[in-house]
């Protein structure tokens, strides 16, 4: 599981093989490095954005400067 510094519950996101694979071949679709220790790199600098973008939409609505998200 990927955690972050300031989380402290059994939450996350964890990456599996199937996605490791798939993110191989992404990364060379894109001629980029392609190996296994890089698609798991990918795959966590990707989850942190997600993370970092989520908690700023959470911010935005508390403060009324969106509305909120209804999924």
């Amino acid at each position: 599981m990927l955690y972050f510094g300031h989380m402290n519950q059994n939450i996350g996101y964890e990456i599996t093989e199937q996605d490791i694979n798939s993110t191989i071949i992404y990364l060379k679709t894109q001629n980029k490095p392609s190996s296994k220790e890089d698609a798991i790199k990918y795959l966590e600098e990707k989850a942190a954005v997600a993370h970092m973008a989520a908690h700023k939409i959470v911010e935005d609505e508390q403060s009324g400067k969106i509305d909120p998200v209804k999924l």
